[in-house]
């Protein structure tokens, strides 16, 4: 049991959607830079991969890798689950035919709600996807407060208009996010049943798509989002209940500016083309290749030439392999080693990321990826093994936590679950990929072991490629650092590639 009535602690996450940790800027972010002096800053924090939103959003609520909890792309294919087998996951209603085409299985592991004592509820408030809020609490809607839908409750309408009309979209979306904000200041913080309370913003994140790195508007949203941190301090100050709450400022990815882009599916058709012959049915959601629906899937030398044309191709980085055999195939990486050995029935036969560097953008701002999109507009994206992308912000403050400590140790998404359960006094399930940062905390009941860092090649070397990734395991734990096989222009070699744990005012914003 930990001191100080851990049985009666709060938690406050609040995620800052995209927030490399580059970008923090203590003179555009003042309270943020304030929760870390004050607190831990984890200075290799990590996403799972891919680097998606809502795949990370289940990682955060559940502890586990996509192997585990099944969400494995922000889009993805199901087949039998809607009637075109696709799965929007920032749509709530694709998530509720997910649940019920898997008989309640939407995600296939529990999440923070699941564990909580009788007389606790997590409460979301946010200013992104209604799916991405759903992920935190998939089984108690009745404290979910969204700036895009009230998940058809009546009860919800009601409570979004104690806070007043919900302002309109615009860029930054920093009104929204103040809308959010508002509705853990004047709802619940006030209620001690709400024992965990998670605001999820989607600034800088929208900005970032919108404008890129090192944009002004992305500046100004930053700023937006800082001074919602401020306002929650504040309240909590003023209620006389801020050493209640251990706080979490965290990211779910970073971003990468957008050099090139092209879709998996156009590329498939030209793969097609420059082979010869016809592929076997396949089809692409996100950065995966699937078979077609109602098709029975394809043999490893079926699929041989395939694999072989992608990684001859300039805009490809790497190819992993969703199904084990396929990890026979010259030059392929693991899926499943990436998910911390586990993989469910939901991957994809093959996972494509996109060519990368360390090179700068007109702003200065290091990261280039060759994206997997048809989206011109899109100025900056995430989703690939760039180190870049897969590296984000993590700070943790309160009680618990040690004051003014920088942490070096591998950490990520899949550890805050299993962090704020012992915070709680809440025993840990043995099936949890992520472990406690007992690294941060005043009064460590557990010791973290020694990091270890990996590099995973594939079993067979493929002429002329040697595609790679670089992996941390902390005990039981793995974590994605990145791949190490860029094959554009870098300006540092892809092995030293490594977001840095801060910057001076103006670096990057």
């Amino acid at each position: 049991m930990h001191p100080n009535g851990a049985s009666t602690r709060r938690i406050l996450v609040i995620g800052a959607d995209g927030l490399r940790p580059d970008l923090l800027d203590p003179e555009v972010m003042p309270n943020v830079a304030a929760l870390a002096t004050g607190g831990v800053r984890f200075t290799n924090h990590h996403a799972v991969y891919p680097s998606h939103t809502r795949v990370n959003m289940s990682a955060l609520a559940s502890g586990t890798t996509p192997g585990q909890h099944g969400i494995v792309a922000n889009t993805m294919l199901v087949p039998g689950a809607t009637d075109d087998h696709v799965i929007d996951t920032s749509n709530y209603q694709h998530l509720d035919a997910l649940d019920r085409f898997s008989h309640g299985n939407m995600l296939y592991m529990p999440t923070l709600g699941d564990y909580l004592p009788d007389d606790g509820r997590v409460a979301v408030a946010g200013s992104g996807s209604g799916g991405s809020n759903l992920l935190w609490t998939r089984k108690d809607r009745s404290r979910i407060i969204n700036t895009n839908t009230a998940f058809g409750i009546a009860d919800l309408y009601d409570l979004r208009e104690k806070l007043g009309e919900i302002p309109e979209p615009g860029y930054p979306q920093v009104a929204r996010a103040n809308y959010a904000t508002r509705a853990v200041t004047d709802i619940y913080l006030d209620d001690p049943r709400n024992r965990v309370i998670v605001l999820w913003l989607n600034e800088p994140d929208a900005s970032l798509h919108r404008f890129g790195l090192g944009a002004p508007k992305v500046t100004e949203a930053m700023r937006g989002v800082d001074a919602c941190v401020g306002h929650i301090l504040a309240a909590m100050s003023q209620r006389g209940i801020r050493d209640a709450f251990d706080i979490f400022f965290i990211s779910d990815h970073g971003h990468s500016t957008v050099q090139s882009h092209n879709t998996l599916r156009e590329y498939l058709a030209v793969a097609a083309r420059d082979l010869g012959h016809e592929l076997p049915p396949l089809t692409t959601a996100s950065d995966y290749i699937y078979a077609a629906p109602g098709t029975p899937e394809p043999s490893t030398a079926d699929l041989a030439p395939l694999v072989e044309w992608l990684q001859a191709q300039d805009w490809c980085d790497l190819v992993l392999a969703g199904r084990e055999d396929l990890e026979s195939l010259p030059g392929i990486l693991s899926l499943r080693r990436v998910w911390n050995g586990s993989i469910t029935d939901r991957r994809p036969l093959l996972a494509v990321s996109p060519r990368w560097s360390s090179d700068t953008n007109d702003h200065g701002v290091p990261g280039m990826v060759a994206a997997l999109t048809t989206q011109a507009a899109l100025k900056s994206s995430h989703g690939s093994t760039s180190p870049y992308d897969m590296h984000a912000l993590a700070i943790a403050n309160g009680p618990h936590f040690q004051p003014d400590v920088v942490s070096d140790l591998p950490t990520g998404a899949i550890d805050l679950m299993p962090t704020i359960l012992s915070l709680l006094g809440q025993p840990l399930p043995p099936h949890l990929d992520g472990r406690v940062l007992w690294e941060g905390l005043v009064s460590a009941e557990g010791e973290t072991e020694p990091a270890i860092d990996v590099e995973l090649t594939p079993q067979h070397p493929a002429p002329g490629r040697n595609p790679a990734l670089q992996l941390h395991q902390v005990g039981h734990t793995t974590y994605l650092h990145g791949s190490l096989s860029a094959t554009m222009q870098t300006s540092q070699p892809a092995s030293q590639a490594r977001i840095p744990a801060e910057v001076g005012a103006g670096e990057a914003t």
